[in-house]
């Protein structure tokens, strides 16, 4: 598994799932994009602890993003966010989409591994644990 994209991927998918706005919304309000900041950094607590690297990659700089302030952090998802809103005012993430069509949402692969591996090695992850509990909750809805 690549972590840097594993990182992106979780940080975009419980705010979109939760808030059920298109990514550019959630990425350029300062509340929501906090917690994408908050998740990406958590995501970056468990890959240090299990030894693997994260890069800078498009579209957003993961290792950076944990290294620096967090507020720091949050500007720059927001800044993103206002580029997504340009270029694809429309995207929606598609366990977003998976979510609006009735589907089962694979958060048992993605949060509930990630909460699991945290809490085995005993990493708090309050961000990715919240939003896991709420997401695992909507899914079990959709069965």
């Amino acid at each position: 598994m690549e972590w840097s994209k594993y990182a992106l991927f979780m940080s975009w998918m419980a705010p979109a799932v939760l808030t059920r706005l298109e990514s550019y919304k959630f990425q350029t309000h300062p509340d929501t994009a906090a917690v994408v900041a908050r998740l990406v950094r958590e995501t970056g607590l468990l890959a240090a602890k299990l030894g693997i690297p994260l890069e800078d990659r498009d579209p957003l700089p993961i290792k950076t993003l944990c290294d620096v302030p967090l507020a720091e952090a949050v500007a720059t998802i927001r800044h993103f966010g206002t580029v997504m809103e340009a270029r694809a005012p429309a995207h929606k993430l598609s366990t977003l989409q998976d979510l609006e069509r009735g589907r089962r949402l694979e958060v048992e692969e993605t949060l509930g591994y990630a909460v699991r591996t945290g809490a085995e090695l005993g990493i708090p992850l309050p961000t990715m644990d919240t939003c896991y509990r709420l997401i695992a909750g909507i899914n079990r809805s959709l069965q």
